[in-house]
């Protein structure tokens, strides 16, 4: 009986956790979301991938420039520098260009926007519209953070998933 009892606790607050998550359209989510700025911190990685228990972990300096994209210099396991700038990762530096410069008309026409708040957390969670570019490999990417981008969640239809934390230094 107390396995049912907790199990129907869990259900509950599980519930009440996602329950004000709605769509939203670009036009409402201008007056939702903070303005983000430029931002230099340190980030953490965990990437899973479909046929590999263990997370690949690393972290390391996060750099956003509005007019540009976002920079990720990897310290941890091995050194290296990673621009979203470059073609092969212009479809999610763009998302990250258009959340950051509030053009989110762009998002309107490509995702589907779900938005919810807890306190003084939001979650913006983009599913691809099906005939948009990202449909065919994207599941879906959640931003979650209060005044700035806190975390990111990105899941592509092969199964992986990679969750990034972004923290002052």
């Amino acid at each position: 009986m107390k396995f049912k009892t907790a199990c129907c606790v869990f259900f509950f607050i599980a519930f009440l956790g996602t329950a004000n998550a709605q769509k939203i359209s670009s036009s409402e989510l201008f007056n939702k979301l903070p303005e983000i700025e430029d931002r230099e911190c340190s980030f953490k990685q965990e990437k899973i991938l479909k046929n590999i228990q263990k997370p690949l972990v690393s972290n390391g300096n996060f750099k956003l420039v509005k007019g540009e994209g976002v920079y990720f210099e990897t310290v941890y396991p091995i050194k290296s520098t990673v621009s979203y700038t470059n073609k092969e990762y212009k479809q999610i530096n763009d998302i990250i260009l258009a959340v950051s410069n509030r053009k989110y008309s762009r998002l309107d026409r490509e995702f589907s926007l779900d938005y919810s708040k807890n306190k003084n957390v939001w979650t913006l969670k983009l599913e691809p519209r099906e005939g948009s570019k990202a449909f065919k490999y994207l599941d879906f990417i959640e931003l979650t953070g209060s005044e700035k981008i806190d975390k990111t969640v990105i899941v592509t239809k092969d199964g992986s998933k990679t969750t990034q934390w972004f923290m002052e230094k």
